[in-house]
């Protein structure tokens, strides 16, 4: 016979991850202190493993609970999305959002404008960061929800995500020459595009050298069109008096990356929710790998 979860289950244990403890967890959800211990030692049992390890008021994930993370955050956005999809009151509030400036942002705010346009009475405050900050202001509680490039290894808050592939954009009068170093356009590292980049050329077997270095995609795509030199972009980021570099020229594949969805489930208000199942929604109705 199949085992449910039960999503208090898994709400008690992303609480407590989200905002760093028990007590902090317990308040947040109205419940005590060793209730919130018990509800995770239930999980534990259920799922057969040790998910959190503690020592005195600190406490630690374990390897299955760094894992359970991103199957309880998907679990939970999907128990929120029904209840906000049959909810009848309104939504009203504060949400502090960021996009991110190293990636096209601007299905992303078409978004944000629309859902603006269907609830008046929810305050929409926007911040334009690297996904990297992005990231860290999120942490830090000085975002509410974010969408940023998602980097290799364990993210935390990592709700959802989906694959887009980078390719090499050069100006439209660009003249391949192997035999000098390939001159790049990046952002500041640590970069997912710049590694990308390196990676494929250093496989290659083709040399580079940093041109110029910008936070913002506006730069790189001025640089590129003055034909300071070559750097990745995805479709939507593509303008005039640019074109897509060819393998056939010297630019070998790149890898794909991910964009994702930040938040943290605890912090999150009604209104919130309710902005990122309508993001998420745009996502995945957006064209080629999930995005314009």
């Amino acid at each position: 016979m199949a085992r449910n979860i039960p999503t208090d289950l898994l709400r008690s244990f992303v609480t407590v991850v989200d905002l760093g403890g028990f007590t902090r967890a317990a308040e947040a959800l109205g419940r005590t202190q060793p209730a919130i211990s018990l509800q995770i030692r239930r999980l534990e049992d259920l799922l057969q493993t040790k998910l959190i390890r503690t020592s005195g008021r600190q406490f630690a994930l374990t390897d299955d609970g760094v894992a359970l993370g991103p199957y309880a955050r998907q679990m939970l956005r999907l128990n929120d999305d029904i209840l906000a999809h049959f909810a009848e009151a309104a939504l009203s509030g504060w949400i502090r959002v960021g996009v991110p400036t190293d990636f096209s942002h601007a299905f992303l705010l078409d978004a944000i404008a629309d859902f603006a346009a269907r609830h008046p009475d929810v305050r929409i405050e926007l911040e334009s960061l690297l996904s990297k900050d992005l990231r860290e202001a999120l942490a830090a509680d000085r975002l509410d929800i974010c969408t940023a490039i998602v980097p290799d290894g364990d993210v935390p808050y990592l709700v959802e995500s989906t694959a887009v592939t980078p390719f090499w954009v050069v100006r439209d009068t660009f003249q391949s020459d192997r035999k000098a170093p390939l001159p790049i356009v990046r952002h500041p590292d640590p970069c997912e595009y710049a590694a990308r980049m390196r990676n494929a050329l250093r496989v290659s077997g083709r040399g580079w050298r940093t041109a110029l270095v910008s936070r913002d995609v506006s730069g790189l795509q001025t640089a590129v069109r003055a034909g300071l030199g070559a750097t990745a972009l995805t479709p939507a980021t593509l303008l005039p008096g640019m074109r897509v570099a060819r393998e056939d020229e010297g630019f070998p594949p790149l890898a794909p990356l991910r964009i994702g969805l930040f938040y943290k489930h605890a912090a999150l208000s009604k209104a919130g929710h309710g902005l990122a199942q309508h993001l998420m929604e745009h996502i995945r109705k957006s064209g080629q790998n999930g995005f314009p």
